[in-house]
Parts: C-alpha cells; sequence; structure tokens
C-alpha cells in the first residue's frame, strides 16, 4: 500500500509539472528509499577479486524473478573527437579475462571502438539496489569465438543481423521487413545455416576499474572500487591477481 501510495503522489506531482506551462518539469518528487536486502559486507568480502566478487552478485541477481533482463547494460563509447554516446546493449559472457558482448562492427559503436577502444560499462538491478561500473578498453573476439555464438542465437535473430546495415538510414522501414523475408525464403528452417556476416561479431572488455555500488538508507550507499593501478594511499589495499580496491565516500 504505501509503494503504490508513493507512486501516485508523485504521479500527480510530474502531472501538475506538466500542466504548468513555461516551467521546468520539476523532478525533485521523485525518490525512493534504498533497503538492500543483503547489505554488502566491506569488511568481509567473500573474494578479493572483482571478477569472482561480479560471478556471486550476478548469479544472486540472476536467480531472482523480480529482474528479467540481469545481463543488461549501458555500453558508453567515445570517438576519436571524444565525443560520447551510450546505449543499452546485452552481456554474453564473462569471466577472468573481461566482458563479453556483440555487434555490428559497422554501426556507430562498432565505428566508434575502431576510433577509440576506450568504453565503460554500467549493469543496474533495481530490486536489489545495486549496480556494477566497469572501464576498460575493448579488443574483437575471434572468428571462431563469433561464429559459435551467432549460430546460438534464434534463427529470426541471425537472419535480421545479416538484414540489418546498423545504424545507417534507411529509405522506409518497410525496405528492412522486404530484406529480412527474402533471407527468410533463402534459409527457411531452423536447420538451414545463416552465414554470420563478417561485419557482425563480438568484443572482449578488458577491465581497469571495476566499482560495486549498492543504495543504502540516508543515500550511505556503499561504494567499492577496484583497479588495476597501484596506490601510495594507505587506505588502498592489496586484492587478488594484480587487484587493488578501497572504500568510497558516496
Amino acid at each position: 500500500m504505501n509503494l503504490m501510495r508513493n507512486l501516485l503522489i508523485r504521479t500527480k506531482t510530474f502531472a501538475k509539472t506538466l500542466s504548468t506551462a513555461g516551467k521546468m518539469n520539476d523532478m525533485s518528487a521523485f525518490r525512493i528509499s534504498y533497503n538492500p536486502k543483503e547489505p554488502m559486507d566491506i569488511d568481509n568480502l567473500p573474494s578479493k577479486d572483482p571478477m569472482e566478487l561480479f560471478d556471486l552478485w550476478f548469479k544472486e541477481i540472476s536467480s531472482s524473478e523480480e529482474v528479467r533482463e540481469p545481463n543488461a547494460m549501458t555500453l558508453a563509447t567515445c570517438n576519436r573527437k571524444c565525443e560520447p554516446s551510450a546505449r543499452m546493449v546485452l552481456l554474453k559472457g564473462y569471466d577472468s579475462a573481461g566482458f563479453r558482448f556483440f555487434t555490428d562492427y559497422d554501426g556507430r559503436k562498432g565505428q566508434e571502438l575502431a576510433e577509440n577502444s576506450n568504453v565503460a560499462l554500467v549493469l543496474y538491478w533495481r530490486p536489489f539496489h545495486r549496480q556494477v561500473r566497469v572501464e576498460g578498453t575493448t579488443e574483437k573476439l575471434s572468428p571462431e569465438e563469433c561464429d559459435q555464438y551467432f549460430h546460438s542465437r534464434p534463427h529470426g535473430s541471425q537472419l535480421a543481423a545479416s538484414a540489418s546495415n546498423q545504424s545507417t538510414i534507411l529509405p522506409s522501414y518497410q525496405v528492412l521487413i522486404d530484406k529480412y523475408a527474402q533471407l527468410q525464403e533463402q534459409y527457411p528452417t531452423d536447420s538451414d545455416v545463416v552465414p554470420r556476416p563478417q561485419n557482425w561479431g563480438g568484443y572482449l572488455v578488458k577491465p581497469k576499474a571495476i566499482e560495486f555500488w549498492e543504495g543504502h538508507t540516508n543515500r550511505l550507499h556503499r561504494r567499492l572500487l577496484f583497479s588495476r593501478e597501484k596506490s601510495e594511499d594507505e587506505h588502498v589495499k592489496a586484492g587478488l591477481n594484480g587487484w587493488h580496491y578501497c572504500v568510497l565516500s558516496p
């Protein structure tokens, strides 16, 4: 009941701001209280390797029905002019080497990665009041790994990747539908092997910094930063496998 009441209050407040012509839409009333299910014990970490800690968080969250797409993440890229752009993509694998995702190499993100390999990732899991930030560099995955993942996708998704020239201007949406239909005729069944387009593949994000964030009451959030860079600060501690970590102010 309290959740519904708060939602109604915020909705009425927002509607009132929209009805006031010529004034800024004030979002100050949009606010929730954070109360994590199992608070992170920074003094007794289950692992001092951030990839192992990420694995523990991800497995816990992906097993919950409250988060339908736990691998959804923001990918931020930057071109050679240092102009940033961001979009949602899907995390498709991780291990000690880093994080993997797949896309069209000729799309905007692919072009920007060719110009500037530095990226940032954010995974946010609202029901758990947790997020993970990643900063690092990218490199393309091997053709063999790209082929393996491409052919694990649903048949329709394989056709769509072949039909779409990502980020290019379409004369009309029907042009894309027609091209997809042509490929359906050429590869009508799931047993038909759809060749992976050479401009479609994956990237490995090799992390240089990984931050674990957990929302807490009164904005006393907990932030734990792991970095590959050494520091002379006495409060920066040695982790595992070449990582160092410290607690940040919220």
